[in-house]
Order: C-alpha cells, then sequence, then structure tokens
C-alpha cells in the first residue's frame, strides 16, 4: 500500500493539468507502473499492491445503477464549429426546468457564479444553488449549478449534466485547464462577476465520511462506482443471446459480480485528476499501432482516460514528438482505407497495464450511421481516449474509497447472461431513457480482492450504444430530472427558472424573472444604493454631533459671560472688548 501510494500521492501537489498533460510526479508514477507490467514478475507485484490497497476495506457497498452519458466530439470537425456555428439550434422548450419556488429547502449561495463555456463557443451560465440532490435511494442536501441560460444543441431533450469525475484541484486559485468538460470552463471577467467555481461534486457530497444521515441526508458509505452498457445490438450479440435487451446501468458503490465473467482486473489510476491508465499496446489486428521508439520500458507507454462520456476510440495522430515511428491513426487509415466502408474489419486488441482487453469489430463499427467508432485526438491531447466501445464489452470499476491518496481502476469481463437492473427483493431501482445520437464522433484480480455487492441500481434502453442518461430529482417536494452522465467532469448543473432573488449571468433561456445583464445592472444600482445611504446616515450623524457640540460650547460661553456681565446679552462689554478692543 505504501508503495502504490506513493507512486500517486505526488500528484496532490499538482493542479489540474491540460488533457493527458501530465506533470512530473504523475509522469515518474507512470513510467514506473509502465516498467512494472512490461514484465510477469512486475504485473504480479502490481496486482499484490492493488490486493493490500483493498484488504483493510469493507467486504459490502452500496450501489445504485443508471445511466450514461454523452460528450463533446474529439474529431476535427469539432473545432470547425466554432466558426460556422451550431447546425441544430438548441431547443429550450423541450427539458424539464428546475422552479427554485417550488422547493420548501432551496438556498441561494451567495455571490457564486456557474460557468462552463466549451470550444465551439457554446456555453452553461447560471448561478450556484443548494438544495437536497436525490440520486436513487440516496440523498444530500449540497451545493450544485443552476443553468439558467444554455445555447448548445447537446443538451436538447435533457435537462443537464451529472459528471462522476473527480474533483477539480485548487479551486480557490483561477481556474486551471483540465480534461473533460471541466477543462473547458472559464472564469468570471475582470472582477465585475463572482468567481467561476465549481461545487462540490455530487459523488463526494453523497460520500461525505463527516456527516450523517439526517432527514436531509442520506449518506453513501462507499465513494466507488461500476458502469456498463449491454451489446446487443450487433449481429454477435443477437447470436449470443437473443433475449437480451438493450440496457446500460451504472453502478454506485463497487460493482456486482454478477456482471462479470471472471475476475475484475485491477491498475491505478496514473492522476487524481482523470481516470487515467498506461497504456502499452494498441494492435488492430496483428499490427501494433503503438509502436514506441524508445528502448527504455519505462518510456513505452501511453496515458489513457477511460470516459463513459466518449462514444468512440480515439487515438493520436502525431507521432507525439518522436514517441512513435508513426502516427496511430494515420498508421490504422492506411489499414482501413475508407473509415466508411473499411476494407478491413478486425478488431483492436488494447494492453492496459499488461492486461489485454479486446475491442470487436461490431463495437467499433455504427452500422446504423454507416461510419466507424475511431476518431483521432485533436492537436495536443497526448494520449488515448477509451469510451464507449470498452463499456459495451466490460464492466469497469472506478474506486474512489482511498481518495487522493490512490484512485484504482477495475476493468472485467462483462457476463453476456448479465441482464442489467433486474427487480430484487432489497433494492431500489430507477427508470431512466436514452436519445438517439446526432452523431458520433487480463481478468485476473488477486484472490483476497473483495467483491462489493450491490444494493441500487436503474435500467435503461440502449439502442444505439452511445449515449446515456441518468434520472435525478432535486427539492422538497422532489422535481425530477434527466440528465448527461459524465466521467470525464465533475459538474452537476440543472436547467433552472431565473428568480429575482438568485440573479444568474446570462439570458433567462428558461423563463422566470429578470436575470442577465440587467440582473448584474439592478446589482450594480443596489450596492451604489446602499453606498449612498450609508453615507447619507454617517453624514446625518456627524452633523447632529457637531451640532450638539456647538450647543454645548454656546451654552458654556453665555454661563461664563453672565458671571462678568449683569445683562442679559451674551455680547457684553467685556466681550465685545475681546472682539473690538476697549469700548469707550
Amino acid at each position: 500500500m505504501r508503495i502504490l501510494t506513493f507512486l500517486l500521492c505526488a500528484a496532490l501537489a499538482c493542479g489540474r493539468a491540460n488533457s493527458l498533460s501530465l506533470s512530473p510526479s504523475e509522469r515518474d508514477a507512470a513510467e514506473r507502473i509502465a516498467e512494472m507490467t512490461s514484465s510477469d514478475q512486475g504485473r504480479e507485484a502490481l496486482q499484490e499492491l492493488l490486493q493490500d490497497e483493498d484488504q483493510h476495506s469493507s467486504s459490502m457497498f452500496g450501489m445504485l445503477s443508471g445511466v450514461g452519458s454523452h460528450r463533446e466530439q474529439l474529431s476535427s470537425s469539432s473545432s470547425s464549429s466554432a466558426a460556422s456555428g451550431f447546425k441544430i439550434p438548441f431547443y429550450p422548450k423541450n427539458s424539464t426546468v428546475y422552479d427554485p419556488t417550488k422547493s420548501k429547502s432551496f438556498h441561494v449561495v451567495p455571490k457564486q457564479m456557474f460557468l462552463l463555456a466549451y470550444a465551439d463557443n457554446s456555453h452553461l451560465k447560471g448561478f450556484q444553488s443548494k438544495d437536497v440532490v436525490q440520486l436513487g435511494d440516496f440523498y444530500v442536501e449540497t451545493k450544485f449549478g443552476s443553468i439558467t441560460d444554455c445555447n448548445s444543441p447537446d443538451f436538447n431533450g435533457v435537462d443537464g449534466i451529472l459528471g462522476f469525475g473527480m474533483p477539480v484541484q485548487h479551486q480557490a486559485a483561477a481556474a486551471p485547464q483540465a480534461s473533460g468538460i471541466a477543462a473547458m470552463m472559464s472564469g468570471g471577467g475582470a472582477g465585475q462577476k463572482p468567481p467561476a467555481t465549481l461545487p462540490k461534486p455530487l459523488l463526494f457530497a453523497l460520500t461525505d465520511r463527516t456527516s450523517r444521515d439526517n432527514t436531509r441526508n442520506k449518506f453513501l458509505r462507499r465513494r466507488a462506482f461500476s458502469f456498463l452498457s449491454t451489446d446487443c445490438n450487433t449481429s454477435h450479440s443477437k447470436e449470443q443471446s437473443p433475449k437480451r435487451e438493450c440496457k446500460a446501468e451504472i453502478q454506485l458503490g463497487g460493482y456486482d459480480p454478477a456482471a462479470v465473467s471472471g475476475k475484475m482486473f485491477l491498475t491505478p489510476s496514473i492522476t487524481i485528476n482523470d481516470y487515467v491508465v498506461v497504456a502499452l499496446s494498441l494492435k488492430f489486428g496483428d499490427v501494433e499501432l503503438l509502436e514506441f521508439t524508445p528502448k527504455n520500458p519505462r518510456l513505452r507507454y501511453l496515458p489513457a482516460i477511460m470516459d463513459s462520456g466518449t462514444s468512440c476510440l480515439v487515438m493520436p495522430d502525431s507521432t507525439m514528438n518522436g514517441l512513435f515511428k508513426d502516427s496511430p491513426y494515420s498508421k490504422w487509415k492506411s489499414i482501413v482505407q475508407n473509415t466508411h466502408k473499411p476494407a478491413v474489419k478486425d478488431n483492436f486488441y488494447l494492453n492496459i497495464a499488461g492486461a489485454t482487453f479486446e475491442i470487436p469489430y461490431d463495437d467499433w463499427w455504427l452500422t446504423l450511421s454507416n461510419q466507424s467508432c475511431v476518431q483521432k485526438a485533436p492537436p495536443g491531447f497526448g494520449g488515448l481516449l477509451v469510451g464507449d466501445v470498452l463499456f459495451r464489452r466490460f464492466v469497469v470499476l472506478f474506486d474512489l474509497r482511498h481518495y487522493p491518496e490512490t484512485v484504482v481502476i477495475g476493468i472485467g469481463k462483462q457476463n453476456k447472461d448479465y441482464i442489467p437492473a433486474q427487480r430484487h427483493a432489497t433494492i431500489s431501482k430507477l427508470p431512466a431513457t436514452k436519445r438517439v445520437p446526432t452523431s458520433v464522433g487480463t481478468e485476473h484480480a488477486p484472490p483476497k480482492y473483495k467483491a462489493p455487492m450491490a444494493v441500487d441500481r436503474i435500467p435503461i434502453h440502449n439502442q444505439e450504444m452511445t449515449q446515456y442518461f441518468i434520472n435525478v430529482s432535486v427539492g422538497t417536494p422532489r422535481q425530477q430530472f434527466t440528465v448527461i452522465f459524465d466521467t470525464g467532469s465533475s459538474v452537476f448543473g440543472i436547467f433552472t427558472r431565473c428568480i429575482p432573488n438568485a440573479p444568474s449571468y446570462g439570458k433567462c433561456t428558461f423563463g422566470g424573472g429578470t436575470s442577465g445583464d440587467s440582473g448584474m445592472l439592478v446589482e450594480g444600482a443596489i450596492m451604489i444604493l446602499t453606498f449612498a445611504v450609508l453615507c447619507s446616515v454617517i453624514g446625518i450623524f456627524a452633523n447632529l454631533y457637531y451640532q450638539r457640540r456647538h450647543d454645548r460650547e454656546e451654552k458654556l460661553a453665555r454661563s461664563k459671560s453672565k458671571g462678568k456681565n449683569p445683562s442679559n446679552s451674551s455680547y457684553g462689554p467685556e466681550r465685545l472688548a475681546g472682539y473690538y478692543g476697549a469700548v469707550p
């Protein structure tokens, strides 16, 4: 445990780096893992470390099933949309909107802005709220983003976003660049707006170890979850399991052993900012795409983000400054020739920390859209992005029980007979839905590893095998919403009506009271008026003070003059003499 912690703990000193741009300590951890897993003995040693890491944990976890996410596409076409705008507009009337005035437990978070800006010029703007948020059987009173302005067509038909990624580090400082949706967050402008800090991620709020259950909080006691999506629309899957429905789920608190065929393979995440593992090899058939040039085994690796919100397999389209002999994407494209009509229909084989996982042709080829789900990474993205093409065949565990010291990723082959979110006598379930997308963009674990057992799951229908959504409820009484699920960010925000006492920064896309720039002007006017009133009050008290002082001095002068001048006048001969000299 100490050695594994040493491999990863240095990442605590690092802010959230650019996508797969590792800090020196994170790079050293990745190199150590690459070196260890280059041999059978090293792989066994690493598994023993992970076994020790887990031996103090409980054998029982809570679990929640749900659905997964949509993510912006990383293809080269996404960058061009920034200049040309959107082909599909955002329709706010197709979304369910949170109404704070109908919740008895709602509170405004003072002077906190919520802002996410994306590379394609879309944005989410609003304020921060505090209310009761429920996910399955678990609920917590926590802060979240109330989105009052949205212009992104990616959110058509949904009500917000729920990120299960790790928190952004050092939020008090200026927002650093990051991977996932949080990478594109921008702060306020020139001190004129509140800081755009992110609230505590919902997963971390639900697993707060410092709090206890009460009327507004029912906590999940294990900070871990898994994600899987059934593979049912391919010819292979229909032959293997003709009665299997298209579904997916997340399992909150751990993973269900019944969903896994064999044992769960474990490997540490090399950062505490993203779920990043060490990829040692990526083959297309028998052809190695990651043909490393360094001879040192410590340098023969590529970071890979495990992201449920990405549909495809994303790989570099460059030599990574000489790390590879050839560009991995260009090498693959030269083999298939035409991405819409591939000449070679082979499988991918991804080696993660010494274990190889197969991605069949049926998973990376999308029959309905007649295109491949393999994309090249944008410039500056130094690694792999592994998305839904893996989750349709494997159960992926994200174990954050020992965060921030260590984060463990588990990958297990999905049991083809497993049916997600079936009824159970002791667990509760919530229904969820799936939207048709508009575009795409080994099994052995240490024997002492204790499998967490399911207690709560959520079923969904999975027809297109790319985009997933989860149901949440907010407020007292509860208001129901369907939101995007994403492991690439830690953001939780829902579309919200503007209200007078919570001005947001942008337009009131979803109706409600005055907001936007006018709201900011109203705030400024109120501040100026308050300052003016305060100055007036101070002036009045100062005037009263000096008036009373003057009256006391006048009274004292009169009393003195009466002793020397019998007249009632304060201006007798003696006093006049003081002003004008001797009086004749």
